[in-house]
């Protein structure tokens, strides 16, 4: 009789059937956004997703949610999940910019006919609803307006004050035959470049009647694919909302790409509840924190799966682990260097801790670890000492989720007077993964996100 092999996955899914958790399963999964800005502080990336339920789901199960990480989008390997959070985005607040076409079309009425009634055109439309909008969003939120026709125009950069939006708006006029063209794909470009926000949910929502049409198409050389790029490299998720019968066949794909959605409005009651479904859709996400795999390269892919009715729902996005250092389009900012010193100063100081204080007997000392954690010595003693996250480990790190209640095991070699760590991951030395290392006073040791510092002892030394 032929044997069967069981993957986790199959039988996970199999579970899922026999149980009858089907109100639980997901219809799709997607990863809106791909935060990478506390990778290399933290070795951590945040995701945003959308995870949508059927109509008699109970809601999502957290602990279902698996992520994998790949270097080449093919092989991936599962990393570990720090936090998953339902209200990160309510408590952080949204970042919304704006980008309004302002090309002449834009003065034409809702039906595409020239219009000298203002209130029947387009444009006053589009003013209008934006207005509505920024005058109803949380005070945690933040808003910021940008124009294109023949070219691009920041009008107001994202900001909590959003006061002054209303008058940036009202002071938008008709332009000149020669800026009345639509250079849509190069001002998607510009405004994801320019977005200037890090650390939270930023979303660029760009409204046009009409297709990418240059004023100089022969100098006009972006395409929807640097879009896509960009806004994969800025972590931006861009929506399009079209006000009009033409079109663009092309720029959904900036939309899709980056895990955002396309819409219709005919008009600007339609455009208002387009505006206030997307905010509402993006509270209702979920933010994961997840450990970051170890991988060379500046490019990287992360997959999202979820229980579904048949087999698993899955979302795949790639993001740049470059951009924490700069690789971006913004460029190099004086503050990276802060990334440089502050681990020499922290090094640094236990060196000098070390010379002032000399202990007698070896330890570890938390640097890093869960919310509320303070910093704590820990004497090593004995033979072997297990180190993890819960009360069966010799010395007990608790709080964070992602650390194993085995995290790694400290083994001292009277004979050769030396400390050796193991484990069978998700374990760094000095930022390098390891699976076995001899120890040496001041080196970090990072267990899932958990960070200690190794102290040797003075005993340990030879006279």
């Amino acid at each position: 009789m032929k044997k069967t092999k069981w993957t986790a996955a199959a039988v996970l899914a199999l579970i899922v059937m026999l149980c009858g958790i089907g109100p639980l399963s997901a219809q799709n999964v997607t990863i809106t956004q791909v935060d990478s800005s506390k990778l290399l502080a933290l070795q951590t990336v945040r995701l945003f997703l959308d995870i949508e339920l059927p109509s008699n789901g109970n809601g999502v199960k957290t602990d279902s949610i698996r992520v994998s990480e790949s270097a080449d989008g093919s092989a991936y390997i599962d990393v570990p999940v720090r936090s998953v959070s339902r209200s990160a985005n309510k408590d952080e607040g949204i970042s919304f910019l704006f980008l309004l076409d302002a090309s002449g079309s834009m003065w034409d009425d809702l039906d595409g006919k020239m219009t000298a009634d203002a209130s029947a055109m387009r444009i006053t439309h589009a003013k209008k609803a934006v207005k509505e909008f920024v005058a109803n969003i949380s005070l945690l939120d933040r808003a910021g307006l940008a124009l294109f026709n023949s070219k691009y125009s920041a009008v107001r950069t994202i900001s909590s004050d959003v006061s002054g939006i209303p008058a940036s708006l009202d002071a938008i006029t008709k332009p000149s035959k020669e800026d009345a063209y639509t250079e849509l794909y190069g001002s998607i470009k510009e405004s994801l470049t320019g977005f200037g926000e890090t650390g939270r949910r930023k979303v660029l929502i760009v409204l046009s009647d009409g297709e990418n049409f240059p004023f100089d198409r022969a100098k006009s050389t972006t395409t929807v694919e640097d879009g896509i790029e960009v806004a994969n490299r800025e972590g931006i998720t861009c929506y399009v909302v079209n006000f009009g019968d033409a079109r663009d066949s092309n720029v959904p794909q900036i939309a899709l790409g980056s895990g955002g959605l396309v819409f219709d409005a005919r008009n600007g009651d339609e455009l208002l509840g387009i505006y206030n479904t997307i905010r509402a859709n993006i509270l209702d996400e979920y933010a994961l924190t997840y450990i970051a795999a170890m991988f060379p390269g500046d490019k990287r892919w992360v997959k999202v799966t979820y229980p579904a009715q048949s087999g698993f729902a899955e979302s795949v996005r790639y993001y740049y682990s470059g951009t924490v250092l700069g690789s971006n389009t913004q460029g190099i900012q004086w503050f990276y260097i802060l990334f440089i010193i502050l681990p020499l100063l922290i090094w640094l100081f236990f060196l000098l801790f070390k010379l002032e204080k000399e202990t007698t007997e070896a330890g570890i000392q938390l640097l890093y670890g869960a919310k509320n954690m303070h910093t704590k010595a820990f004497t090593l003693t004995g033979s072997q000492t297990i180190i993890g996250g819960d009360d069966t480990a010799d010395i007990t790190l608790s709080g964070n989720p992602a650390m194993k209640g085995n995290a790694a095991t400290i083994l001292f070699d009277k004979a050769k007077d030396q400390y050796t760590i193991t484990a069978q991951s998700d374990l760094t030395v000095n930022n390098k993964p390891v699976r076995t290392r001899v120890l040496e006073s001041g080196d970090v040791i990072n267990m899932s996100g958990t960070v200690v510092v190794f102290d040797e002892a003075a005993k340990t030394k030879k006279k």
